[in-house]
């Protein structure tokens, strides 16, 4: 047997600080700092302007613009136009001071930093940024929160919901600069049917950063088990915060993941964490186009081997959904590894889905994508998650 790493969770704060800048305060300070910069291009200009004058035709005639005495913008003389542009670049420190260190404080966790949610809702599915623990608390996982917009069916109180955590994918060569996931067309399928969406980024990606704890190996000599785990450590820290939260139903969670975060989200299938329902894996796996070859694979035995031992300890029914054309994992490939997740003693209830677009990889990228995995999906959420998976409520999102 193969053991699964588990993360301690003490220190986990449990109120979510609502203390952090908000949108609002961030687009006045945007504002301000647009004026600030245009006085300081407005004194250069003026600068620039008053030196082509000559001391004769000052004398002559007043600029078209009005007093000499106001050629340096606010400053009364030339020779405090330096003392006045430092006095603009103090006031921009003092108002940036208290701004970065409102984010800044989320970084931090070990001096002090709060997680939750930072700033207001939007109006795309009550969008939200959020602050998770992760599995390094100096490493605070940036998050993407969606909800449903529909009013409480019980007057004056508060609904918990069920909640589907969305985990991405992994690139080696833009991991650093890409964007926090949303997942828009796979978010909006949860919302629609009830659910709460977390999008959280792990550590080593996009806004996140910190160091990557899942990628130290090589295609050569590929740690798929030990990757999965390490990037499970951080799926696991931020569904029990998410789990705790007052508006969720902690009895009623699902965990998906699309490609690596697919795998990632089998590796915590195998832990068995309170509450889990089911896990959705769509296209999941690791080490696909190896070496930039299609239908390759980086280990491809150990892929099975490592699918075989998370499998034997997993009692989360599992659903995978995977496209006939997808060049990362084709269906063989996918056929195979849940039968190892089957033969080992797991649940996957596996799906072979028509070709897709031009790449089956990218099978949730777009709302068409529903119909080929939407009702098969609806029908096991149904299964194992209640009520929250039962029917579709539509929500009105935009």
């Amino acid at each position: 047997m193969v053991p699964i790493k588990r993360r301690a969770s003490g220190g986990v704060p449990k109120a979510a600080s609502q203390e952090a800048t908000s949108r609002g305060r961030a687009k006045v300070l945007n504002t301000v700092l647009k004026f600030l910069f245009a006085v300081a291009k407005y004194c250069d200009l003026i600068r620039a302007g008053s030196d082509k004058v000559t001391s004769s035709e000052r004398n002559g005639r007043d600029p078209p613009g009005g007093d000499w005495g106001m050629d340096d913008c606010f400053c009364n003389a030339r020779g405090a136009f330096g003392f006045c542009r430092l006095l603009l670049l103090a006031a921009l420190c003092l108002m940036l001071a208290p701004w970065q260190s409102g984010l800044a404080a989320g970084g931090r966790e070990g001096q002090g930093a709060t997680y939750g949610p930072y700033g207001p809702e939007g109006p795309r599915m009550r969008e939200q940024f959020w602050l998770l623990p992760g599995a390094d608390p100096q490493v605070p996982l940036r998050a993407t929160v969606f909800q449903p917009t529909e009013a409480s069916p019980e007057a004056g109180g508060q609904v918990r919901r069920a909640l589907v955590m969305i985990n991405h994918g992994s690139d080696a060569f833009t991991r650093e600069a890409v964007a926090m996931p949303v997942f828009y067309w796979l978010s909006r399928w949860f919302v629609d049917r009830g659910y709460v969406v977390v999008l959280p980024q792990r550590r080593g990606h996009g806004a996140t950063g910190g160091d990557l704890a899942e990628g130290h190996d090589t295609c050569a000599n590929p740690d798929h088990l030990g990757s999965g785990q390490a990037a499970a450590d951080d799926i696991e820290a931020a569904l029990g915060f998410m789990a705790g939260q007052s508006f969720i139903d902690a009895s009623r969670l699902v965990v998906a993941g699309v490609s690596t975060g697919g795998w990632a989200a089998l590796a915590l299938a195998a832990r068995n964490p309170p509450g889990l329902r089911v896990v959705v894996n769509f296209a999941g796996g690791r080490g696909g186009h190896a070496y930039g070859r299609a239908n390759a694979v980086c280990g491809q035995d150990r892929l099975l081997a490592a699918t075989a031992a998370l499998g034997r300890l997993s009692r989360v029914p599992t659903f995978w959904a995977y496209a006939e054309n997808d060049s990362y994992f084709g269906p063989e490939l996918a056929m195979a590894m849940a039968a190892a997740w089957n033969g080992a003693g797991g649940n996957a209830e596996f799906n072979v889905l028509p070709a897709y677009g031009e790449e089956g990889h990218a099978l949730v990228d777009d709302r068409a994508s529903w119909r080929l995995w939407g009702p098969a999906l609806e029908r096991a959420l149904g299964r194992h998650n209640g009520e929250a998976g039962a029917s579709m409520r539509v929500t009105g999102v935009k």
